[in-house]
């Protein structure tokens, strides 16, 4: 303990100044200054003599004696006479110089005086960081040990959260703490703690909630169904788990996704489109045929004529069918004056419509195209008709995502990567207001390719991305209405999904998965029909796979070469139109 022995010290002058006029405030401050300054600050008028014109001046100094007793951890000192609030810095180095092993902890001049504690190294160190953290001296602020590890802080009213608390987050992990530690802080009382804690992280794998209700959707006003699940958000510094990721439609119509293979993105489409099903959303599909299998669990579930897998054509008629609904939708709309689809409260029909492009990278890659070989040789044929499908197909989608984001139809695209070379154009990047990035450790150029801000995209914790098991299928965000986040998704194998929408009684079931070929001649422009059927003829040449029955009705090269498929549709032309 700490004895003190606390004084005042009465100085006084007197001096004969002729004209003195003590009702003029202005002329008694420039007299104590002038006086001040000759004989050392603090000098005020306390008496006037007009018979003599003599003035008396006082000025009072604090005189502190300190006793240090024994384990004595504070103590109270004088300031130097005069002491201003510039001074701090000068009377901190005079005072600890003159007190082995104390700091100063208050300074106040205008009292005269200064407070001196003796703290551990680590509790000096941690002040000074948040001082420089806060742009304020290292008396402003006051620092404790906490107990359980960390430290209490005694904030300065400077203090802001939204312009302080990220460089107090790194003083707590990176100056005076470990990855991990995080500061609690209440604004308006200006207490805080540093507080130990390992760092946030994930499971190896996190069950995807079967057991969790699922809205099933009633009308687009209704909108429960918009907030699809999709995995978990990293918890906060201290929390074991972290809050559940939701893919908001209502907020962002589009999706798009990205991500090398092997990344996650196929674990994030399970989820959505098992939730999408479940709500009673049409579901549509697009794929590469040879990938198409992903996605055989969904099958029994899409729209009449979703599954666009087999083909590239049937891959046009889909998004066209998609397309199609969507200016029907459009149309009432504007009939009812409504701009806006989430108003409808009373039509059934305008169910959500989700149509997935899944591996949209090898879905848009052109076909070479063997320049080389005769314009009508089969091989050059196929790959230009197969190119202009992949034109057909880009434009369908990018047309739905400009211009039917009102009327309940979302599009879902994955891609390992969204360029313009990779057919991910910018028109479409724009659009998807939701965007995704897989994979644990995404470079510079892919985070500035995935996102309109990527500065502003949270950037996976290294305890995450080292850590096998637990880096496998995490990502980061950036959506409309959502922080960024780094999340993992929801894992269930596509036997459980499928087990589930087989057991469901709601889930809408398709009566035809794949679009017939008098939508795919519809949506392709190939009206190839046969009079009065409303279906392709049995000899369909877009068909490679079927075989002409007749000899007059195969096609022929100029070579002699049989032609099949797109190759001999465009070689019937040819010979129709000469």
């Amino acid at each position: 303990m700490t004895n003190t022995n606390s004084g005042a010290q009465v100085q006084r002058t007197r001096h004969q100044i002729p004209g003195f006029d003590p009702h003029n405030d202005a002329h008694v401050k420039a007299v104590e200054k002038k006086v001040s300054d000759a004989a050392g600050t603090g000098f005020k008028v306390v008496g006037f003599d007009p018979a003599t014109d003599t003035v008396t001046f006082e000025r009072t100094r604090a005189v502190t004696e300190v006793v240090a007793e024994k384990g004595s951890t504070r103590l109270v000192a004088s300031l130097r006479t005069g002491a201003k609030p510039s001074d701090g810095e000068r009377e901190a180095a005079r005072l600890e110089n003159q007190y082995p092993g104390y700091t100063m902890t208050r300074f106040e001049p205008h009292l005269s005086s200064a407070v001196l504690e003796k703290l551990p190294e680590d509790a000096v160190r941690c002040r000074e960081a948040v001082a420089t953290a806060l742009s304020v001296k290292p008396w402003d602020v006051r620092v404790a040990a906490r107990r359980g590890g960390g430290f209490v802080l005694q904030l300065p009213k400077a203090y802001m959260p939204s312009k302080h608390d990220e460089k107090l987050a790194e003083v707590a992990q990176n100056v005076v703490g470990l990855p991990g530690w995080y500061v609690d802080a209440d604004a308006k009382s200006l207490r805080a703690q540093i507080i130990p804690a390992e760092p946030p992280t994930f499971p190896a794998m996190i069950p995807y909630p079967f057991d969790r209700e699922i809205p099933t959707f009633s009308s687009p006003s209704d909108t429960d169904w918009t907030q699809a699940p999709i995995g978990c958000a990293i918890g906060r510094p201290g929390e074991e788990t972290g809050p559940e990721f939701r893919l908001d439609l209502r907020s962002a119509s589009h999706t798009l996704l990205q991500g090398l293979p092997m990344s996650g993105k196929s674990v994030n489409i399970n989820a959505f489109a098992y939730w999408m099903a479940q709500t009673g959303a049409e579901i549509a599909i697009v794929d590469t045929p040879d990938k198409a299998v992903d996605f055989e669990w969904l099958r029994p579930y899409v729209r009449d004529g979703g599954w666009g897998c087999e083909s590239y054509e049937a891959m046009v008629a889909t998004c066209g069918m998609v397309y199609a609904e969507g200016k029907r939708r459009a149309a009432v709309l504007k009939k009812r004056g409504i701009n806006n689809w989430f108003s409808i409260t009373d039509d059934p029909s305008f169910r959500p419509v989700v149509l997935i492009a899944d591996e949209y990278t090898g879905l848009m890659t052109p076909e070479r195209v063997p320049k080389a070989l005769p314009k009508d040789h089969p091989m050059r044929v196929e790959a230009e008709m197969t190119n202009g499908y992949k034109d057909m197909v880009a434009t369908f989608i990018q047309k739905i995502s400009l211009e039917m984001r009102f009327v309940g139809v979302h599009v879902f695209v994955s891609t390992q990567l969204g360029n313009t070379k990779t057919g991910v154009s910018t028109a479409l990047k724009a659009a998807c207001g939701n965007r995704f990035l897989m994979g644990p450790n995404a470079s510079d150029n892919q985070r500035a390719n995935a996102f309109s801000a990527p500065d502003s995209v949270a950037v996976v914790p290294e305890n995450v991305r080292t850590t096998a098991g637990v880096s496998k299928g995490v990502g980061v965000t950036e959506t409309e209405g959502q922080p960024s986040t780094v999340f993992k998704g929801y894992f269930a194998s596509t036997d459980e999904f499928a087990g589930r929408l087989a057991r469901s009684s709601t889930v809408r079931r398709t009566s035809r998965p794949e679009p017939t070929r008098a939508e795919i001649a519809e949506h392709t422009g190939m009206d190839d029909l046969d009079e009065g059927s409303g279906q392709l003829g049995d000899d369909d040449p877009w068909n490679g796979r079927r075989v002409p029955k007749a000899a007059s009705d195969r096609v022929y090269s100029e070579d002699g070469t049989e032609l099949t498929g797109a190759a001999a549709a465009a070689r019937a032309a040819k010979q129709a139109g000469a």
